[in-house]
């Protein structure tokens, strides 16, 4: 991220997704006494405010992506590999760790992944693990957040953007809920 944030930028927040930032304060919030203080407003949840220290602001937020970006990680989900761990809380570890990184094209694998595996389970008239479909909303949520904001889509109109896409390079993947 670079060194100066301003005001009106929209940066991603971990775990509240695309924020705005509104504001630059001075205030007592902490036992540290008087610090700078970004006011972040989450774009998909307007009723709140997050404070951000100035000084601690790139260890909790990063920049967005390119519109370039994104149609290139979405161009690389027909290579994704499955990222499927056997073990559920080995799984669960894995994934999560996955989301916390919030590196694009892991979140991307996971999401592929858990898609297949909710069709499959599916097919067989089995239950899909509640912890795993936690994970994938999550994983969906600040993944399609992003990348709906950077292409002016709703996050609701990200996997269907997504699955028309690609759909000439893998047939078989389902993107929409």
């Amino acid at each position: 991220m670079t060194n100066t944030i301003e005001v009106n930028e929209a940066v991603m927040h971990i775990p509240e997704g695309v924020s705005k930032v509104t504001g630059i304060i001075e205030r007592d919030l902490s036992s540290l006494g008087v610090r700078q203080y970004y006011i972040l407003v989450p774009v998909y949840n307007n009723g709140s405010k997050i404070y951000i220290p100035t000084d601690n602001g790139p260890a909790k937020m990063r920049e967005l992506l390119t519109r370039e970006e994104v149609l290139e990680l979405i161009d690389s989900i027909p290579e994704c590999e499955s990222v499927w761990v056997e073990n559920d809380k080995e799984r669960m570890a894995a994934f999560s760790s996955i989301v916390s990184r919030c590196d694009h094209h892991e979140m991307l694998c996971l999401i592929r992944t858990l898609r297949d595996k909710h069709a499959e389970k599916l097919r067989t008239g089995k239950k899909f693990h509640s912890a795993d479909e936690r994970i994938f909303k999550e994983a969906e949520r600040i993944l399609f957040g992003e990348f709906g904001y950077v292409l002016n889509l709703k996050p609701s109109e990200v996997g269907p953007f997504i699955a028309e896409r690609i759909k000439d390079r893998d047939p078989e993947l389902q993107m929409t809920s």
